[in-house]
């Protein structure tokens, strides 16, 4: 009667994980035609476009240090855009509790649903990736321009070769690092399987574990220096270098012209990223409503069967651990589509851990992996 028990206990605790998985499946769909709808290119956008585009040519014809101004706003321009949009803090996440956040990953680490503490810091990288790949379009077509006007300048004498060396090496720096992440999508299963593959190779011949891990580990912190150098902290003193070497900060209304150039600059490459940034919400809402389907809670298995049954009764912890991590990170992983006024729709990827504050979902989650017997009511 124990084992009937328990196994009927578990049974209605799949079926409250599974009723859960599903309104969430159902949410992304809602969410994909609500986001797709809310998001077309008005003719707002393509008016403010079409002067953006009318100035820079404005520049090209009567402004001499126009190629100088333009490569210092570019850079401003990554300055600004990386703050705005590249680190979301999450609207859920502004008022929670510090102290409950951590009690609550505690308990998940515990309980086994959070195998690794390591996933919580693959969340906010998973965002970060997620979010600058869908910027490679607009910075390509910029900074191409930065390298060009380099060249061009260098040629006819008005950069030195210090100031060619600055620009290109910082154009470079930003354009490969975007172009890898485009590439290869370090977010993506695909990519976590393939490291996987390769950590096996490593272990099939005889490496010990503990070399392998300093391996892994030892290159995402040297790649980690990289980003953090080249991408965040060096584009200030580039552009303060730059200022000085091309004598830019003795030229009146400094602030003017490259105030207006980098403006104009900030809507061709948010209209590109906009484009970029659909094709990432589609794709993601797909990704989550996959992973949601494929788990074994949530494609139904057993569900159907009445309790005590061998497939019910059969789960192993690791279904549970997916099938609760799965849909604990959809939850967390949130698509916001922001605007200027209506104007120039982004789609970013924004992590709210306000759901981990839900307790009715918790409850559930936490039941159904510790066989107790929470509800949904």
């Amino acid at each position: 009667m124990t084992g009937r028990s328990a196994a009927g206990a578990l049974w209605q605790e799949s079926t409250a994980v599974h009723q859960l998985i599903k309104n969430e499946i159902h949410t992304l769909k809602e969410q994909q035609r609500s986001l797709r709808t809310q998001g077309r290119i008005g003719y707002i956008t393509i008016i403010i476009l079409v002067a953006c585009i009318f100035v820079n040519c404005v520049f090209l014809a009567t402004v001499k240090d126009y190629p100088s101004l333009f490569i210092a706003a570019s850079f401003y321009l990554y300055m600004i855009y990386f703050i705005t949009l590249l680190v979301p803090l999450g609207k859920g996440a502004r008022n929670l509790p510090f102290d409950r956040i951590r009690q609550f990953f505690i308990t998940l680490y515990h309980t086994g649903i959070i195998p690794a503490t390591d996933r919580l810091t693959r969340i906010f990288l998973d965002v970060f990736f997620i979010n600058s790949r869908a910027l490679f379009g607009g910075f390509l077509l910029i900074f191409s321009c930065d390298l060009i006007f380099a060249a061009i300048g260098f040629y006819q004498g008005t950069f030195s070769s210090t100031a060619l060396i600055i620009i290109l090496f910082q154009s470079l720096a930003i354009l490969i690092f975007y172009f890898l992440v485009w590439k290869f999508e370090p977010y993506s299963t695909r990519f976590r399987d393939e490291i996987g593959e390769l950590k096996g190779r490593f272990a099939q011949n005889r490496i010990p574990r503990s070399i392998i891990t300093l391996m892994f580990g030892t290159s995402a912190l040297l790649v980690l220096f990289v980003i953090l150098s080249t991408i965040i902290l060096l584009p200030g003193f580039t552009v303060k270098t730059l200022l000085t070497i091309t004598g830019l900060e003795q030229l009146g209304n400094l602030v003017i012209l490259i105030g207006t150039l980098l403006s104009s600059q900030y809507f061709i490459v948010r209209f590109f990223h906009g484009i970029s940034s659909e094709q990432m919400a589609a794709r993601l809402s797909e990704t989550k409503i996959t992973r949601l389907q494929s788990t074994r809670i949530g494609s139904g298995v057993g569900l159907s069967l009445p309790p005590g049954s061998h497939e019910t009764a059969g789960m192993s912890a690791d279904d549970r651990c997916e099938a609760a991590g799965t849909l604990l990170e959809s939850k967390i992983y949130q698509l916001e589509l922001r605007t200027v006024f209506g104007a120039f729709p982004v789609y970013i990827v924004n992590p709210d851990f306000s759901v981990i504050l839900n307790k009715k979902v918790l409850d559930v989650i936490k039941g159904y992996f510790l066989k107790n017997g929470s509800s949904l009511n």
